[in-house]
């Protein structure tokens, strides 16, 4: 009996010694852990997890497409204003473009620079969330497919303030913007502002001119009048003498007849030559004096029903088409701001540095209020900055809700989206293996802070950044309309390839 007692002994033993161990050792791993698990000391940035995109609703399906979050796909909305960011080739036009025409029923305006949005996505908006379709098209591209295009006269807006004697007073500031509109500052102000500003007014006089004398005029006849110096001579003569708009368009005659009768012509012709310049793409023998000789239509029309508005530019002649882009782009907010009711509207701007809009960037923090939704869809940030100046780059930035990163080639790009996303804080072990082979190797812990990406890193992800009003970063994978079910059977054939765009279906609508 002796020698099971004593086994039972050693047994209770090692039990009770293993159960002290356990006990000690329970506290030390309770604390590594603690201590391994990173602090928010150094920073506390970090990806969105799929419980956070839930609390922000954007597995809704409701809005634009932004991309796929492991298996589930990303849609956000806007209120005001949002950016694309995408370099020539990065998908933006499969993966958000031609989605957010698949997807979304409000009434859109979509500058089309090439004119294949219009063939493949006009049929599917008509049949499918019966838009009235209107394909502005001076260039008469693709006539097979889309038909003969609409037309709109920008000085409708004038004709329309003179036309109600309770808007008269609006018609000179009116035509003051038009005039900016057509002969703008360069992004970096210079010495020539007097000369544009000389031109300009050459411009206001002959458009409130010929509103307030002929019936109905167009751009193409305030260039007739302009080209033809004793015409406009005669006109100033004339004007001088009106009495309309309190005296106004008579002050303004007898200021650029007083610099035609002081004997210094050239100045007086660098101000006429400087609006005839500005309306050249106007000539009653090219494409815009038909495109812009009458209204078929009109922009508010986007905010009374459905209704879709593509506005194509021949590719080949963007010199040409850019200022007339960028003039019916101001006159489409002019009247969408105008009209006040609750619909919203979407300006859906692809490739908006290719044209310029005059006041866009204060116009980001007005667009809420006005039931207008822009998107703004850009290769790389130096464009804008090219285009709108460096000063409102800050304004993009700071007034976008909503930010898509599908990838830059600019270092300054890739440095910018780095420090936007921040910096998280980790734990990393250091070893010190001693002076020589006889110390014992020793291990520390330390916290230090870690970009959560590298600007390297930002340029060579596949991936989609999507930063979202004030939350948490969100890394999505790219998806395309192509492989999404039903939209790869609703779109049609871009006609530059003439070929179905296919691809594997990932995702079911």
């Amino acid at each position: 009996m002796l020698v099971p007692a004593l086994l039972g002994l050693f047994a209770a033993l090692s039990y009770l010694k293993a159960a002290i161990y356990i006990l000690i050792l329970i506290p030390k791993i309770l604390m590594r852990g603690r201590l391994m698990k990173p602090t928010e000391r150094s920073g506390s940035a970090a990806w969105a997890s799929p419980r956070d995109i839930r609390k922000m609703g954007l597995f809704k399906r409701e809005g634009f497409l932004a991309g796929m979050h492991e298996n589930d796909p990303v849609f956000v909305d806007i209120e005001s204003s949002g950016l694309v960011l995408s370099p020539a080739g990065g998908g933006k036009t499969v993966t958000f473009v031609i989605p957010a025409l698949c997807h979304n029923p409000m009434s859109m305006l979509v500058p089309d620079l090439k004119g294949t949005l219009a063939c493949m996505t006009a049929q599917l908006r008509r049949k499918r969330y019966k838009h009235e379709i209107i394909i502005v098209n001076p260039g008469e591209l693709y006539t097979h497919i889309l038909g003969a295009g609409a037309r709109y006269n920008p000085l409708q807006i004038l004709w329309d303030d003179w036309s109600d004697p309770n808007t008269h007073s609006q018609l000179f500031s009116d035509a003051q913007s038009i005039a900016k509109q057509l002969c703008q500052d360069p992004a970096q102000q210079g010495e020539n502002q007097y000369f544009r500003n000389g031109s300009r007014k050459f411009l206001v006089l002959s458009f409130l001119y010929l509103i307030t004398t002929t019936k109905y005029p167009t751009l193409a006849d305030v260039l007739c009048l302009l080209s033809d110096k004793d015409a406009l001579l005669k006109a100033l003569q004339d004007t001088q003498y009106f009495t309309h708009l309190n005296g106004d368009l008579a002050r303004l005659a007898k200021d650029l007849l007083t610099k035609f009768e002081s004997g210094d012509q050239k100045q007086i012709e660098s101000f006429r030559e400087g609006a005839v310049q500005a309306l050249e793409v106007f000539s009653p023998s090219g494409k815009l004096a038909e495109c812009t000789s009458t209204c078929d239509f009109r922009f508010s029309d986007l905010k009374k029903k459905k209704m879709t508005v593509y506005l194509l530019a021949d590719p080949t002649r963007m010199s040409v088409y850019s200022p007339w882009l960028g003039l019916l782009s101001w006159c489409a907010l002019t009247e969408l701001i105008r009209f006040q009711n609750n619909r919203s509207v979407c300006f859906l701007c692809d490739e908006i540095t290719n044209f310029k809009i005059e006041g866009l960037p204060s116009l980001l923090t007005l667009a809420r209020e006005f039931k207008i939704k822009l998107w703004l869809i850009i290769q790389e940030l130096e464009q804008w900055a090219h285009v709108y100046g460096r000063e409102s780059l800050e304004t993009l930035l700071s007034q976008t809700e909503v930010k898509i990163i599908m990838g830059s080639r600019s270092y300054k790009t890739c440095q910018l989206v780095s420090d936007m996303l921040g910096e998280a804080t980790i734990k990393t072990l250091n070893h010190n293996i001693g002076a020589s082979i006889y110390d014992e190797p020793t291990t520390s812990l330390q916290e230090m802070p870690r970009r959560l990406m590298t600007p390297d890193e930002v340029r060579r992800t596949p991936d989609t950044i999507l930063f979202y009003r004030d939350q948490r970063p969100i890394r999505l994978s790219k998806i395309g309309y192509h492989e999404i079910k039903p939209w790869a059977k609703w779109v049609e054939i871009n006609p530059l390839f003439n070929k179905a765009f296919k691809g594997k279906i990932r995702l079911y609508l």
